[in-house]
C-alpha cells in the first residue's frame, strides 16, 4: 500500500497531478484546497518542476479494483478526510472533492452543526450534510483546532500546523477553547463560558484544548 509519495510534480489536470517518484509516474487525486496550495509550485517545464511530498490514502475495493491514490498536504487534512468517508454515503471521491476550504474551516462547521454550510460544499447536498452532522458532530474537535493557511513545513509560532498546545494552566486553557468556540464554532460568550466551566467541573485533569472540547462534546450528548 502506498502511503506517501515525494517526487517531482510534472503535470497538473483539473482533479488530479502526476507525481514522478523514482521515475514512476503517479497519478493522485487532490481535493480542491490542497490545488490551490500546488498552483505556485507548477514550474513552466518539467526539468524545473518541484519537488512535492503528498501523504496518500489509497483506495480500492471488490468494486473499485483499479486503486485510486488521494493525496494530502499534511497527515491532519489525511486524518479528516479518513473520518469524513466513514459517514454514510459519502465515498471517497465525494469526500476529496468537498474539501474546498481548509479543513479547520470544514471541521468548525460540522461542530456547530451547520448544514447549510456543509450543503455549500461540492457533492455534498442536503442528506449527507444531515448525515456528516449527525456522525461526525462530535469528533472534530482537534480539526477545529488547525491553524488554516500554513504552507507545508512552514513555522507556525513554533509548533507544526494543526497542532495544539499541551500542558496550558487553566487560565490558558479557558482561553484558547473560548476563542474557538466563539470565533469559529458560533457560541455566544456567555454559552461558551459555561460550556467550558461545565466542561472543567466534570473533569478537572484536563490540560489540552482538545480534551477539554472533547469533554464539551461528550457532555453535549444526549
Amino acid at each position: 500500500m502506498i502511503a506517501l509519495i515525494r517526487g517531482r510534480l510534472r503535470r497538473k489536470h483539473e482533479d488530479r497531478v502526476v507525481i514522478e517518484a523514482a521515475g514512476v509516474g503517479y497519478e493522485v487525486v487532490l481535493p480542491p484546497v490542497g490545488q490551490r496550495a500546488l498552483v505556485d509550485a507548477m514550474a513552466s517545464d518539467g526539468d524545473g518542476a518541484a519537488e512535492v511530498t503528498l501523504e496518500i490514502h489509497y483506495h480500492a475495493t471488490q468494486n473499485q479494483p483499479s486503486p485510486v491514490l488521494i493525496g494530502f498536504l499534511s497527515g491532519l487534512d489525511k486524518e479528516f478526510f479518513e473520518k469524513l468517508i466513514t459517514v454514510k454515503d459519502v465515498g471517497p471521491l465525494v469526500a476529496a472533492r468537498s474539501l474546498a476550504a481548509p479543513v479547520a474551516e470544514i471541521a468548525a462547521a460540522i461542530a456547530r452543526q451547520d448544514e447549510a454550510y456543509l450543503r455549500r460544499l461540492p457533492g455534498i447536498g442536503p442528506q449527507k450534510a444531515k448525515n456528516i452532522v449527525a456522525q461526525l458532530s462530535s469528533k472534530v474537535a482537534k480539526f477545529a483546532l488547525a491553524q488554516p493557511g500554513a504552507p507545508p513545513g512552514a513555522p507556525t509560532g513554533g509548533r507544526a500546523a494543526g497542532s495544539v498546545p499541551t500542558g496550558m494552566d487553566e487560565d490558558g486553557l479557558r482561553g484558547a477553547v473560548f476563542e474557538i468556540l466563539t470565533k469559529q464554532l458560533g457560541h455566544r460568550p456567555s454559552e461558551a463560558a459555561q460550556l467550558i466551566s461545565t466542561a472543567l467541573g466534570r473533569n478537572p485533569r484536563i490540560t489540552t484544548p482538545e480534551e477539554l472540547f472533547d469533554e464539551i462534546y461528550r457532555g453535549a450528548k444526549p
